[in-house]
């Protein structure tokens, strides 16, 4: 069977189970995406190696972005009776910047990786990103959770 009539048929497998979060965090869900991905497009080591380091680019990128922080960070700046316009510019300023530092490396590892897969394993890789953008991504069928 080529990967990618073995990836529809893991998919169907697959959503028929609710999917579960990973209370590990970030880095647990990223070695599960791995390892799916690793399985249903057949990678070798070499993609493996690559796949990881997209993934941590992925992770750096999100932990920059953290809405979390921003919002702790804003929350400390309206502890006065007026918003400190300059801070607030400056806070923002400073995480568009990281996030725009991040960009390249963040790119060249998605091209790194994507270059390594052979045609049949682009196609599969596409079939997959077309699935999660529909909504049968990461929470099963659209509207389940």
């Amino acid at each position: 069977m080529n990967p990618f009539h073995a990836l529809v048929h893991a998919h169907r497998r697959h959503s028929a189970h609710h999917h579960h979060r990973h209370e590990d965090g970030a880095s647990s869900f990223a070695d599960h995406l791995a390892g799916k991905l690793s399985h249903r497009l057949d990678l070798n080591g070499e993609q493996q190696a690559k796949l990881e380091t997209l993934l941590s680019a992925v992770q750096q990128q999100r932990q920059a972005l953290r809405r979390e922080a921003l919002f702790e960070d804003i929350t400390g700046l309206l502890a006065g009776s007026t918003l400190d316009r300059a801070a607030t510019r400056q806070l923002v300023d400073e995480r568009l910047a990281t996030a725009q530092a991040a960009v390249p490396a963040l790119v060249d590892a998605l091209a790194d990786f994507y270059d390594t897969l052979d045609a049949e394993q682009q196609q599969a890789l596409r079939f997959v990103m077309r699935l999660r953008r529909r909504g049968f991504g990461r929470f099963g069928r659209r509207g389940e959770q």
